[in-house]
């Protein structure tokens, strides 16, 4: 009895001392395994940036007009998009930063092409994101130079549901107001369909998280053909700019003027160029530009001012 009582406690002890000797290093493990996440979300991270910057140069390159090659591969090599940004097809929707030089600066979000069939407007951000690296801006800028690719790839306003995209925000008494302006004024355009319901596109729901994240103070929104400066938002005295006059075209049901002007208050300077065929000289790509700083500036003035007197 007594050796059997011995022979288990040796076999006690020398368990206890392999115990002692060869913790199980739980802390470790798991630390282990949260930097292989991390370098595997690096790595994705990596992955989508490249994409982005790949997306940037070939579909960048294909727009009318001239460009700068070198300026382009860099500005493309700055690019990233949101991870909800994606078309209805999957493509990623990607965008360029550049932050403002002035404390006091303003946040301008502009982007392009958001309807299929006019890549001159994507010429004139191309052209934007090429300049911005080598100034000084007061404002902070953020540009999507493609807001719809699968429209953009098709050579259709609408997108790949065949929405109009500039009909699909979701601005106050959509559901009431879009599709009977659509049945009754627009005769079912269908150019100008707004969807079923608001917000109901990837592309619409892209450019309202950008709106969430950026929360831009002014927004430029270029489009072809009709060859105007229309402005929603307080009343200027507008800058000259002897190539395009400014008109005041209206709002409609979804459209991003009514959304982020009427319903929030955030100024929208829609810039229509002449037609496919009106970008002729970059210097003219950079006055449209400033003035459209210019312009973010003196409606930021007029607001406060605005806000003062009914204060």
């Amino acid at each position: 009895m007594n050796l059997k009582i011995f022979v288990l406690f040796s076999i006690i002890s020398a368990l206890l001392l392999f115990i002692i000797n060869n913790p199980i290093n739980t802390s470790s493990n798991n630390i282990n395994a949260a930097d292989t996440s991390l370098k595997d979300k690096d790595k994705d991270k990596d992955k989508d940036r490249d994409k982005d910057r790949d997306n940037c140069i070939t579909n960048l390159k294909s727009l009318p007009s001239d460009y700068n090659i070198e300026k382009l591969k860099f500005v493309c090599s700055l690019v990233t998009s949101l991870p909800s940004c994606k078309s209805n097809k999957g493509e990623a929707i990607f965008h360029f930063d550049k932050k403002g030089e002035s404390k006091t600066g303003l946040k301008i979000l502009a982007f392009s092409l958001i309807h299929g069939d006019e890549p001159a407007s994507g010429s004139v951000t191309r052209a934007w994101m090429e300049r911005l690296p080598d100034i000084a801006p007061r404002n902070s800028w953020r540009i999507i130079p493609i807001a719809n690719p699968d429209g953009w790839r098709a050579n259709t306003r609408g997108n790949a549901n065949g929405v109009d995209l500039n009909r699909n925000f979701p601005s106050k008494n959509w559901e009431k107001e879009s599709l009977r302006y659509w049945n009754k004024d627009m005769k079912k355009d269908p150019r100008r369909y707004p969807g079923t319901n608001a917000a109901s596109e990837s592309e619409t729901k892209c450019i309202i998280d950008h709106i969430k994240d950026f929360r831009p103070d002014f927004i430029v929104a270029i489009h072809t053909p009709l060859g105007t400066l229309d402005f929603d938002g307080p009343k200027l005295k507008y800058p000259k700019y002897k190539d395009l006059p400014w008109i005041r075209l209206g709002n409609y049901p979804g459209s991003l003027g009514r959304y982020m002007w009427k319903d929030s208050k955030v100024p929208v300077l829609t810039i229509e160029l002449k037609g496919e065929n009106s970008i002729k000289r970059m210097s003219d790509l950079d006055k449209l530009q400033d003035i459209s700083s210019l312009v973010a500036i003196m409606a930021n003035k007029r607001s406060i001012k605005n806000r003062t007197t009914d204060d």
